[in-house]
């Protein structure tokens, strides 16, 4: 993982866009939390959605790309249940809510971009964190998402105003996923690809003035063919006759 190029990714498309990430985030934030968190998948997949196409395909955000999880609203609004379960988790001692968190945390993202089910982007991003290295993504987790939190929390103990850092809090943390998902899925996707070009290739085709090691083999053998033809066994049959003939001159002679 570097996390420092997940950082300049983000800081670029928020130094970007700034109104369209921080505003939108903002709004997401509060829609979700009006909804209960039931309408979690929706708002945050097409906020997430958004992110990734900005970072994988240069596209430019719009307004309306922040309710482009609408469209996907079946697929999309059982994620609720992982945030149900973070809830839980965080409530058992915090360190089972951190574990759930880090082990679900490509989820939203492998739903609103490859489409893929609740279950199987569970169990996709499961397998996925840990053949890359859990604790990796583990401490990604507590710098992206815990330690920035407890940060402002205690800047605002002491300065009240600093609780408008929080409006950074969502374009930074789905900004460093959606770089991170970017990261991790687009190499075994190039590997993939690699690997399908590596296959040997059934047929293949001659140029034009080209020959094979066939070709020339059954090229000597017609030659071998031409000098043995009618010809050659004539001249073979004359000169056996010349050497009958001469010996049988030297016996008449020796007589």
């Amino acid at each position: 993982m570097n996390f420092q190029a997940y950082l300049e990714d983000t800081y670029r498309i928020v130094k970007e866009e700034p109104v369209i990430l921080i505003l939108g985030g903002l709004l997401v934030q509060l829609l979700t939390i009006f909804s209960l968190g039931l309408l979690a998948g929706p708002f945050m997949g097409g906020y997430t959605l958004l992110v990734i196409l900005y970072l994988k395909e240069n596209r430019k955000p719009a307004f309306n790309d922040l309710f482009s999880g609408l469209q996907q609203f079946t697929r999309l609004f059982p994620y609720f249940l992982v945030l149900l379960l973070i809830f839980f988790g965080i409530m058992l001692l915090i360190i089972p809510g951190l574990i759930f968190v880090t082990w679900w945390l490509y989820v939203l993202p492998l739903m609103v971009d490859r489409k893929m089910s609740f279950t199987d982007a569970m169990r996709l991003s499961m397998n996925t964190v840990n053949e890359k290295g859990f604790l990796t993504h583990f401490v990604f987790v507590l710098l992206v998402y815990v330690i920035p939190l407890m940060l402002i929390e205690m800047i605002t103990a002491v300065l009240p105003f600093a609780q408008l850092l929080k409006l950074l809090l969502p374009p930074l943390q789905v900004g460093c996923l959606a770089s991170l998902y970017i990261d991790q899925f687009e190499q075994e996707e190039a590997q993939d690809d690699s690997a399908a070009d590596g296959e040997p290739v059934a047929e293949t085709t001659l140029l034009p003035g080209l020959e094979t090691d066939e070709d020339s083999e059954t090229g000597e053998n017609v030659e071998e063919k031409a000098t043995n033809g009618p010809e050659a066994t004539q001249i073979s049959t004359n000169d056996e006759k010349t050497q009958n003939d001469s010996v049988e001159k030297n016996k008449e002679e020796k007589n």
